[in-house]
């Protein structure tokens, strides 16, 4: 049901003793009314709010709705009477309430009940940076336990000759990772296939034939017959070759040849598009015999890796060393516990999900049999029923982008059939009529529901009327080409419009709304933002945004170890690190950070030394930029001994004047961000890991 906001949200406040399912659009005071839900169950019915969990996607989420609720129950507490006394125990209860993410709250139950959790009582959670970590030294052994496995041996190999690579398994191995919990179910049920080498013998008879067809060329200049002579030398290596991982290779090198296009059909005696085609299934049929090798094989290796994730998982859980998944798996299993259910049932009366469309079946598990208490004992969630008032769900399906997390519209559509009444938040409160109007002309026709996939879009209301100067919504790129561009030229016309329009939003003046002053006023180039899917279209933009004087910064951590100046500070550190590594020293000499020019470091050479940082020469060379350089990184060398990995990179950072040396370029505070955050992410990975600067690099 969709109802007039304002009667809706006295309607969220006040009817505490049902379950509710909330479909909050975009804008429209989700974080209010869950404020409004918590004080009224605190104020009106004297639920302690140590007893509401609140729980939030991100902990800034977390943070803002604490410090919300702060400001209600400090003003409840000012107005006297009743309610003031209970506003003043929910203020001291405040800093102790379960308020934050499900991963937070998942920690909080099992640390609360560790005996029955089956880990230790002290439980260490590792971040992003100890995730990774700990991953990296896993896979170091899992790598070397799967080289040293003989019963796996065959179909590695045969995997690798078919274009496998042991990049392949590590990325497999992560994903399983993530999902661990799900092996026995999807992959362990089952024995692992057993390998079956298809004969090669057929095709290469087809390859063989193909060959003869080079006689009837009668032009050798032709620029097909190229393609054969590849052929006959990759047919010589499999007659010549000793075991069958060679020929599968070889078999493999064929399915990845082709027969394009070329050749001119005067120079044939037969059609010359019949032996391109002929040519071609003989590469499809290499394909599907090696593709199939290698199906067969993956399964193997996938069941091989999986035990082996599905193993240290445990292990993880049993040491109490848990990764953020590894929580909400052991938090699920806690709560299959009746006796656990019934206690965690009576501690939190009440639970509250935000950004339900990012919930997956772990998360909607947990928090229904938490709910339902020891009768919650069905094997399916859907199945538990949830007793009125103490379940409140807020989202918006719309809004769901984790489905890599196995969040899914499918779960949340279930939940909002089971859960309890469904209201409907319309009202935005951040976005003016016109985009509005766009937006619901354009999303009412896109989006049409669909059983378990889709649900209906529902129209959003405005609560600004003002508008400003300037076009609700410009599309660029709506006009077709003419010509036929290359991607490059696409990116490079999509840069220059991008930056086209923005500075034509500042020439001409257009307005945006100032929450601090209330009033419009002229956008700055602080309130514009510009997304791009991929690093690819940044160097455009970069160039098109110079060229229109636009001055800009780029915000994106996987941009960092690309810059320049990132660069030249990680080898100026593998330099230090290894003194063999002569390319790294060069490359640092050449650098800003010691600026030693070609001459530089050909005048070195004439002189007898060599490149490296123990390489002295005496004299006037020693004084050169060259010889005072390496003077530098072999003191360095000899104290990093002694020196952890971010503080050796905060050292060369100071003592080759790193920032000061940005502080001349056109972008001094994005050059000094990214080398604040490599800095401070070294200082995290030492913190986790406790490792050298080899093991950083």
């Amino acid at each position: 049901m969709t109802l007039d906001d304002s009667a809706h949200r006295e309607e969220i406040a006040h009817s505490t003793a049902e379950t509710l399912f909330v479909n909050a659009g975009a804008g429209s005071g989700k974080t209010t009314a869950l404020v409004s839900r918590v004080a009224s169950l605190v104020v009106d019915d004297g639920v302690r709010l140590a007893e509401i969990a609140a729980v939030t996607f991100t902990e800034k989420a977390g943070a803002e709705l604490r410090d919300r609720l702060r400001e209600k129950f400090e003003r409840i507490r000012g107005n006297g009477g009743p309610a003031a006394t209970r506003a003043a125990v929910a203020l001291d209860d405040l800093d102790g309430a379960p308020i934050g993410t499900l991963h937070s709250f998942a920690q909080r139950i099992l640390t609360e009940h560790p005996v029955e959790a089956g880990i230790p009582p002290l439980i260490e959670v590792l971040d992003e940076v100890g995730s990774s970590v700990a991953f990296d030294e896993r896979w170091n052994g899992l790598q070397t336990d799967l080289l040293d496995d003989h019963s796996v041996a065959r179909p590695l190999l045969l995997a690798m000759a078919a274009g496998m690579k042991t990049a392949h398994l590590r990325s497999l191995a992560l994903a399983l990772g993530r999902d661990w919990d799900l092996i026995d179910e999807r992959i362990l049920h089952t024995a692992p296939p057993t390998l079956a080498m298809p004969s090669l013998d057929s095709c290469l008879a087809r390859a063989r034939r193909l060959l003869d067809d080079r006689a009837l060329c009668t032009d050798p200049e032709d620029k097909l017959l190229p393609k054969f002579d590849r052929l006959v030398e990759l047919v010589e290596q499999f007659d010549r070759a000793a075991d069958e991982q060679t020929r599968l290779a070889v078999l493999h090198e064929i399915g990845s040849h082709s027969f394009p296009r070329v050749g001119q059909k005067g120079n044939w005696r037969r059609p010359v598009q019949d032996v391109r085609d002929d040519g071609n299934e003989v590469c499809a049929e290499a394909r599907r015999i090696a593709g199939g090798v290698l199906d067969q094989c993956l399964r193997i290796l996938v069941h091989w890796v999986a035990r082996k994730v599905r193993d240290a998982a445990e292990a993880r859980c049993a040491d109490g060393a848990l990764e953020f998944h590894d929580l909400l798996v052991v938090a699920r299993e806690l709560c299959r516990n009746a006796d656990v259910r019934a206690r965690l049932h009576e501690t939190y009366q009440r639970l509250l999900l935000d950004e339900f469309q990012d919930t997956d079946p772990i998360q909607i598990e947990l928090a229904a049999r938490i709910c339902g208490g020891s009768d919650a004992d069905a094997e399916d969630w859907r199945d538990i029923e949830i007793p009125p008032g103490r379940l409140f769900v807020v989202g918006d399906a719309k809004q769901s982008i984790y489905r890599f997390r196995r969040a899914s519209i499918a779960t949340y559509l279930q939940a909002e059939s089971r859960i309890g009444r469904p209201l409907t938040l319309t009202t935005n409160f951040r976005t003016v009529r016109p985009i509005l109007d766009w937006v619901n002309t354009v999303f009412g026709n896109l989006i049409t529901p669909e059983p378990e996939a889709q649900p209906a879009y529902d129209a959003l209301g405005c609560a600004r009327p003002e508008t400003g100067d300037g076009p609700a919504v410009t599309v660029l790129g709506a006009d077709a080409h003419d010509d036929k561009p290359s991607a490059a030229d696409l990116r490079e016309r999509e840069a220059a419009d991008v930056a086209a329009v923005v500075r034509q939003a500042l020439d001409e003046g257009w307005t945006v709304y100032d929450d601090r002053t209330e009033a419009w006023r002229p956008a700055r180039l602080d309130d514009i933002a510009v997304l791009v899917p991929a690093r690819t279209s940044l160097p455009f933009l970069e160039e098109s945004l110079d060229t229109a004087g636009v001055a800009y910064r780029a915000e994106a951590s996987s941009l960092v170890y690309h810059a320049e100046e990132v660069r030249s500070l990680l080898a100026a550190a593998r330099a230090v690190a290894d003194s063999s590594d002569a390319l790294s020293l060069v490359t640092t000499l050449r650098s800003p950070l010691f600026g030693c020019g070609d001459d530089d470091l050909w005048r070195w050479k004439q002189a007898g030394g060599s490149f490296s940082i123990y390489s002295r020469i005496d004299g006037p060379m020693a004084d050169s930029p060259v010889g005072v350089s390496l003077a530098y990184l072999r003191e360095l060398s000899f104290e990093s001994r002694w020196m952890t990995p971010s503080e050796l990179l905060g050292r060369l950072v100071a003592d080759r004047r790193m920032y000061e040396v940005a502080a001349t370029g056109p972008r001094a505070r994005d050059s000094w961000r990214r080398l604040r955050f490599v800095v401070d992410q070294a200082r995290a990975w030492s913190e986790v890991s406790h490792g050298g600067l080899r093991a950083y690099l």
